[in-house]
């Protein structure tokens, strides 16, 4: 979902505005460094002396913070079915007495219905070429040639590529996604790059995103900021999810994430398809890929075990491998399960059938 703090939103047309609506959190000056929340855009604006000369460590905790209040407002726009909040703006306020301290951040913004135009260019019109197709393509093309990483370009770059919808940068784009950096101005540019799908119309992002999951070339990395995306953008395509769950493990991983989302609506079709995944549909592909075997200790009689995938023999009750920690189907231990998703699409159903 498209955030920003101007009035309009290039290419595309405002087609309803909703209520203003707003999220905020209220925060104890002493529990700041109990948080895991940052707030490095906004530091500025807060004295000093509040955080004992803003060190970084506060920074980097505010900033969390400062994320949690605006993907709570994303969710409230949501629930309006809205595309996009504009005139997104953040408020810190001190709030003080009783022999307490305390800061409170608020974000609003108006949620806004946009129209769903297609970013087609007339290239060519009786064999006159536009001009400013021109003028993108030339200077996405060196760009390009130019690209060595996230480090190398400047913010202007970084807005040109997420605002363009041109389609020569999503190899780009992907490429980026497998680039590392911990400090705040690589995370908050990498951020900057990919809200190019935000700018995307839906059915074109759709397309691209998907299609990346079901490549034979995707990474861990791409998996995760693809996963991010759809989320964000509530980008949910029950048709894409069933080519993930044939597709290959990593593939049927992002399948997980995209059916552990909640749809804004669901159609007649989108409940027949969670119908075929009813009671353990879903879990029976994702089936356990250990091989068990007899293994034969040197004053002890023959036992099963199972071999995890990494080579490494466990006892047959154990529930996860003891050298690599995956479990028998392949999942790590902080990895969202089968047997997580089977049990909210039962229960999502059960919902749904007595409406």
């Amino acid at each position: 979902m498209i955030v920003t703090s101007t009035n309009t939103i290039e290419g595309r047309e405002v087609l309803r505005y909703f209520d203003p609506i707003s999220a905020t959190a209220v925060i104890g000056a002493n529990a700041l460094s109990e948080i895991g929340a940052s707030f490095v855009a906004f530091a500025s604006q807060i004295p000093s002396g509040f955080f004992g000369g803003r060190s970084r460590n506060y920074e980097n905790k505010l900033q969390e913070l400062y994320k949690s209040v605006v993907e709570s407002l994303k969710q409230n726009a949501r629930s309006y079915r809205a595309d996009a909040v504009i005139g997104f703006s953040v408020n810190i306020d001190e709030i003080s007495g009783k022999g307490t301290q305390m800061f409170m951040i608020t974000a609003i913004g108006t949620p806004v219905l946009l129209n769903e135009i297609k970013h087609i260019q007339a290239e060519a019109v009786d064999g006159d070429i536009d001009g400013s197709v021109i003028k993108h393509k030339v200077k996405a093309s060196l760009i390009k040639e130019r690209y060595t990483g996230i480090y190398s370009m400047d913010n202007a770059t970084a807005e040109f590529i997420a605002t363009s919808r041109l389609t020569e940068f999503v190899p780009l784009l992907f490429k980026a996604m497998n680039e590392t950096g911990e400090d705040q101005e690589f995370k908050d540019r990498q951020a900057m790059l990919f809200r190019y799908f935000d700018f995307l119309d839906k059915d074109q992002a759709i397309a691209i995103l998907y299609g990346q999951l079901l490549s034979e070339d995707l990474t861990g990395a791409q998996f995760k900021i693809i996963s991010k995306a759809i989320s964000s953008s509530n980008l949910i395509d029950y048709d894409q999810v069933e080519k993930l769950l044939a597709g290959s493990l990593l593939a049927k991983k992002a399948a997980l994430k995209v059916l552990s989302l909640d749809k804004d609506w669901y159609s007649a079709q989108d409940n027949a398809y969670l119908q075929t995944l009813k009671g353990e549909g879903l879990l029976q592909l994702f089936p356990e890929v250990v091989t068990v075997k007899e293994s034969k200790g040197m004053f002890s009689s023959c036992k099963e075990v199972w071999e995890c995938s990494c080579g490494n023999s466990n006892k047959l009750d154990a529930t996860a491998c003891s050298s690599c920690t995956k479990d028998k189907r392949s999942f790590g231990s902080e990895e969202l399960k089968s047997e997580a998703v089977q049990n909210l699409i039962n229960r999502r159903l059960a919902v749904i059938e007595r409406i």
